[in-house]
């Protein structure tokens, strides 16, 4: 796509794409390079699933699994922003057709759904432990402001670097080195409930059709949406912990009904 057709599909300014100093045909290798590599980066998806749909990550807690692999488009729109982004903050950013596989964390996204929202502790030590990854940084639990805080303190103490985030979306997320011997890049991994993935979807698919920044006409419905995501989470988190306390109750009746034979 010629570069004016790219920055206008990506509502970047001339001006923003111009202080960057990035070379449009250096993002060409960019994107040369990452679609003919499609093969090898399919290939480690298709690994780091397999991993999440054994019999022991289904007793962790894991519900399902998604994955994607970044869009070419996307990555070259990402590069862009996030030199644009550095650039504000006075920082030199040089992203080239060399290191971007070490600059962009998600060319590789998995997505883990759990049902419960206590089941993320199980699915935290399986990523970290079982599977050995080695991450490249503190995993982030991102919440929403006003959310539980005893939940949010957990995070914490499990090493996780809590963060508001500024869209509301409630998630933990992982960026792992899958192949550090091969020095291939880095893959994402965020795990989230099922009720969040069905909030944070409805979410994406209203607001993907509005330009960056740009406030949809419908954010206080998907705001109370939200909210009831959360709460919906809370209740599953009550109900499973009320049915722990009745089977314990059945089972001391049992013993008691055996005593007094």
């Amino acid at each position: 796509m010629p570069k004016e057709s790219f920055l206008k599909k990506y509502s970047i300014s001339q001006k923003d794409f111009d202080a960057t100093k990035i070379k449009w045909n250096e993002l060409q290798k960019i994107y040369d390079d990452y679609v003919s590599n499609q093969g090898l980066l399919q290939g480690i998806v298709t690994d780091i699933v397999s991993k999440f749909l054994t019999n022991d990550a289904k007793e962790v807690g894991i519900h399902s699994v998604r994955s994607r692999l970044k869009k070419s488009d996307s990555l070259i729109e990402k590069i862009i922003r996030k030199t644009i982004e550095a650039k504000k903050k006075g920082v030199v950013k040089n992203i080239t057709a060399k290191n971007y596989t070490n600059e962009i964390n998600d060319l590789i996204g998995i997505r883990i759904l759990h049902v419960f929202k206590n089941d993320w502790f199980g699915i935290h030590n399986f990523i970290l432990n079982d599977c050995q990854y080695k991450v490249k940084e503190s995993p982030t639990a991102y919440y929403r402001k006003g959310d539980e805080k005893t939940f949010i303190d957990e995070c914490k103490k499990h090493g996780c670097d809590a963060k508001v985030h500024p869209k509301a979306y409630r998630s933990i997320h992982y960026i792992i080195d899958p192949y550090p011997q091969k020095k291939i890049g880095f893959a994402e991994i965020q795990v989230r409930t099922v009720f969040e993935d069905g909030w944070s979807e409805i979410d994406h698919k209203l607001r993907y059709v509005l330009k960056k920044g740009t406030k949809h006409p419908l954010d206080s419905y998907l705001l109370a949406l939200n909210r009831i995501a959360g709460s919906a989470d809370e209740i599953g988190t009550i109900i499973r912990n009320r049915q722990t306390e009745l089977r314990q109750e059945e089972y001391e009746k049992g013993l008691n009904r055996k005593k007094t034979k």
